[in-house]
């Protein structure tokens, strides 16, 4: 297969890398962009580099083209180019080629803003906090790859071309968690600084170093103050599960007499030890020297110096035994409709991933153990109080289009159910701790000597092998491991986590990616086989510039808040009103005159900081969009959900609850012809278990 690199952004460019780390052709033609050399080794290590006089040879023989968009029209060689209609043609932006922010101007902060995340990061007494540069891009280029793969299948099945419209700020919402769901319940995400929803959920200092602390469950408290040597802590009346967050402070004094005694090094291997997810926050160069990582030969060193992430993908084992290629029945009006997907996957990198499957017309059984689940279904007439309509928007959000079946797999007949199902799966997916699905009888190799056409998607927190194989994990156990959360808080102070968990929804973009891709491969003629996917690596791919920065000259380390690693002039500005905020990057001279002539101020951070705060941050962003700068508002869930760019792309989907209509995420998967419907309602729990027996043993 050939693919043709024309992007300009981070997005498509990062998904054409994914191409090529997975062994297809990539041809890129690009002009040379104003950049660190960095991340044009990052993003276009790998691709083979063609001119001009090579673009209309290499189109005619493509089969999938990354081109990116901005400011109303395609960037470089793909402005006025006639791309063949059996191609698939992915575009990448931060607000998409349609709707009325197709003129504005997109980048890294504006991605943060108009991605929900900037508002909810960071100290609530303090300015909304950008995470790293780029990160967004790299979310939004998993999604066109796993949406370009979705499109490759569906050309094999119907012979159509497509057009797929990837825009970051879609890509980003569908990332949130709960936030939509929690707000409609009426409880508007807002910034809580290092403190999540649950506590000690948290991060903090040690002797040397930072923390990152993963305790949800009271199980996991009392584990906790078990390993730390107080295990009256676990009877103490403040700190019972729904008091911890009243009793946060007497917490952190507890706990911080225990963490500023050990490195945080020592503190990681005692609570792993008692069984406690946790991490030490990584910099961008010491994440270099991870043993987990480097077990797993995740570094691709670079000429010239330093190490860069690798494909987070490559580790493959292909199954043996003779199996047949796909022939899904039904129509293929969507790419998966016929594929059938035995899903075991719980919280939410597993889930988001089968999610996917399901929109692109897969028939998921979802295989619950029963109880793990509230049944949120709402009875016609009766109001939902506030925890029923959140959980219930949730799932709606979640869990969509799946068919439930409940299973105990401790018990041997149920077992034999999701060995039957399997026999007729075409992927499967679980995120257990490694060991677990091979103790339940759904390993990898168990479920091969049945099937062994499967595409086996495993989702852990660090990999399947290494030193941290067995290590628990959550995502901010990742975040922290990662680089990332290394990288982001506010200037002289303490590493900070994202507003809200990003490395899970990373993890089930890399999940339906590996599904995808696999099954792109099968109807090939591949062999099935087992993708041992790692979470850390999937989310460390996002720092690869910043890694490689840090490994080779040793910049990039130290946390700079809202300003720019790469010279711009970028910051998160006050504006009128309470907790109302603006980020405006500004590239260089000519923004900076762009910027005076629009609005009469010195473009430095001090003059703009004085004079914002008698704007209002919506006019003063289109405003500056107007003189075609970069300026997004921080923007909450409200205004989210209220947005008229959104409305005129059709993102966010009715959901009727009792007599009133709410709304949930989407798909970012914009196409034409389409590929992706999450109009389907998620099911209760065991809905179609009854269903799913008798069509077994018909």
């Amino acid at each position: 297969m050939l693919v043709l690199d024309l992007a300009h952004d981070v997005a498509g460019r990062f998904a054409a890398r994914l191409f090529a780390w997975a062994g297809d052709r990539v041809a890129r033609i690009a002009p040379e962009l104003a950049e660190p050399e960095s991340l044009t080794a990052y993003l276009d290590s790998g691709k083979e580099s063609g001119s001009i006089e090579d673009l209309s040879g290499l189109l005619a023989q493509c089969d999938l083209v990354f081109t990116s968009f901005d400011r109303g029209d395609w960037l470089g060689h793909a402005r006025g180019l006639a791309i063949p209609e059996s191609c698939i043609h992915v575009t990448t932006s931060s607000y998409g080629s349609t709707g009325p922010y197709a003129q504005w101007r997109g980048g890294s902060m504006a991605d943060w803003a108009a991605g929900g995340y900037l508002y909810i990061t960071g100290d609530p007494d303090r300015e909304p906090l950008a995470g790293p540069e780029n990160c967004c891009a790299y979310a939004a280029g998993y999604t066109a790859a796993f949406g370009a793969e979705a499109a490759l299948i569906g050309r094999m099945r119907d012979g159509k071309g497509r057009h797929l419209d990837i825009s970051s700020m879609e890509a980003m919402l569908l990332l949130h968690q709960s936030t939509f769901a929690r707000t409609q319940a009426g409880e508007l995400r807002r910034r809580t600084g290092r403190f999540t929803e649950v506590y000690p959920l948290t991060v903090l200092p040690c002797r040397k170093g930072h923390v990152s602390l993963g305790i949800v469950s009271d199980a996991e408290f009392d584990k906790m103050a078990i390993a730390m040597g107080h295990p009256k802590w676990s009877i103490d009346p403040r700190f019972t599960r729904a008091e911890r967050w009243n009793h946060r402070e007497e917490m952190d004094a507890a706990l911080s007499e225990f963490l500023l005694q050990h490195d945080a090094d020592e503190v990681v291997a005692i609570l792993q030890q008692g069984g406690v997810a946790c991490a030490k926050v990584a910099g961008a160069r010491d994440i270099a020297d991870n043993p987990q990582l480097q077990h797993r030969g995740y570094w691709e060193q670079v000429p010239g110096g330093g190490v860069m992430p690798g494909y987070p993908l490559r580790v493959f084992h292909p199954f043996e035994g003779e199996a047949p290629l796909p022939h899904p029945e039904g129509d293929s009006s969507l790419p998966l409709t016929g594929i059938k997907v035995l899903d075991f996957t719980i919280f939410w990198a597993g889930p988001s991933a089968a999610r996917t499957l399901a929109d692109l017309g897969a028939d998921v059984v979802w295989a619950e153990q029963p109880g793990s689940r509230e049944d949120t279904e709402l009875e016609p007439g009766k109001e939902a109080s506030p925890w029923d309509l959140m959980q219930h928007l949730y799932a709606t959000k979640m869990y969509r289009g799946k068919r439930s079946i409940q299973l105990d797999l401790t018990k041997p007949e149920d077992r034999a159910l999701a060995h039957a199902l399997a026999k007729e799966a075409d992927v499967v997916l679980e995120n257990y701790r490694p060991g677990v699905a091979d103790k339940l009888g759904i390993g990898p190799k168990e479920l091969s000597a049945i099937n062994p056409g499967l595409v086996y998607v495993s989702l852990s927190g660090w990999g399947a092998s290494g030193p941290w194989a067995d290590w628990r994990s959550y995502g901010p156990s990742i975040e922290a491991a990662s680089s990332i959360e290394g990288r982001t808080g506010y200037i002289g102070g303490d590493p900070l986590r994202l507003g809200h968990a990003f490395p899970d929804a990373n993890g089930g973009l890399a999940g339906a990616l590996a599904a995808l891709r696999g099954l792109r491969r099968r109807f090939e003629g591949a062999p099935g086989g087992w993708f041992d996917v790692s979470q850390l690596e999937v989310y460390a791919a996002l720092s690869g510039e910043g890694i490689l920065e840090a490994t080779r000259h040793g910049r990039g380390i130290e946390l700079v808040g809202n300003r720019s690693r790469l010279g711009a002039l970028q910051g998160v500005f006050p504006c009128r009103g309470e907790d109302q905020w603006i980020g405006i990057r500004l590239d260089g001279a000519e923004d900076k005159a762009r910027f005076v002539h629009a609005t009469g101020i010195a473009a430095d951070e001090g003059a703009i900081a004085a004079w914002a705060p008698t704007q209002d941050k919506h006019e003063l962003a289109a405003t500056l969009q107007a003189a075609g700068l970069e300026a997004f508002p921080a923007v909450d869930a409200h205004e989210l959900m209220a947005d008229p760019h959104l409305a005129a792309r059709g993102y966010f989907l009715d959901v009727a609850v009792g007599e009133r209509n709410y709304k949930v995420p989407g798909t970012p998967l914009v196409a034409t012809p389409p590929i992706s419907d999450p109009s389907h309602p998620a099911p209760r729990p065991g809905e179609h278990s009854d269903l799913i027996r008798k069509a077994l043993f018909a």
